[in-house]
């Protein structure tokens, strides 16, 4: 399980855990707040995004990834960056950038069906907040909630022990394995909100993007 904390990130990290945090990018758009992302896949010259549709309020963005060399300075942009997707229910958006040579650091989503169902779950969450680059902080899901707000739908989200704080909207939230199985999307009352699993898998599978969820092994 990919368990760090802040203070871990000054000494030399697994490969894996790099992968995570390299995987993630600050996400900024005109009109919104930054925001965190995560590569979920790459094919024929683009890179994939996941993030917060509210930190994508317009069809353009900019994304800044480190690197290990490079961490915590930004090293790269994904330039001509925009949103192909966005569901405004569960809060998500898809961003596909060109690569132009760059070869990112990618965190599949877990297979369709392949996440928490009994709580609580361990978890980490990934986030840029305040700093400069992302960063990990271990969570816990404490179940799920049905959320309808208006205007928007209604959707499943997780709820966590820890809230994202500011900056870390869109960042995602991994299970034991390492995988996504959530997106960061708000915080109320004290209890942090990630776009659940199931509401990813649904959204990317009935719009054209399924090759982004895994097939499960058997």
């Amino acid at each position: 399980m990919l368990a760090l904390t802040a203070a871990l990130l000054s000494v030399q990290l697994a490969d894996t855990q790099w992968a995570a945090l390299l995987a993630c990018p600050r996400v900024s758009s005109p009109g919104s707040a930054d925001g965190t992302g995560v590569v979920i896949g790459t094919r024929d010259g683009f890179g994939y995004v996941l993030t917060a549709a509210h930190v994508t309020q317009g069809d353009l963005v900019e994304l800044k990834f480190t690197t290990r060399a490079s961490y915590p300075k930004v090293a790269w942009f994904g330039d001509g960056a925009e949103v192909v997707a966005r569901w405004p229910g569960p809060d998500i958006a898809l961003v596909r950038f060109p690569l132009r040579g760059h070869a990112p650091s990618v965190v599949p989503l877990a297979p369709a069906l392949d996440r928490p169902k009994r709580f609580p779950v361990g978890a980490v969450g990934i986030g840029i907040g305040g700093g400069p680059a992302a960063t990990a902080v271990p969570n816990t899901i404490t179940g799920r909630e049905y959320v309808k707000r208006e205007g928007k739908g209604g959707a499943f989200f997780w709820q966590t022990e820890v809230p994202p704080e500011a900056g870390r909207s869109g960042g995602p939230l991994l299970d034991p394995a390492g995988r996504v199985t959530g997106i960061a999307v708000a915080t109320r009352a004290g209890v942090g909100y990630y776009a659940h699993h199931d509401e990813i898998v649904a959204a990317l599978k009935r719009d054209g993007h399924g090759w982004l969820v895994p097939s499960r092994k058997p």
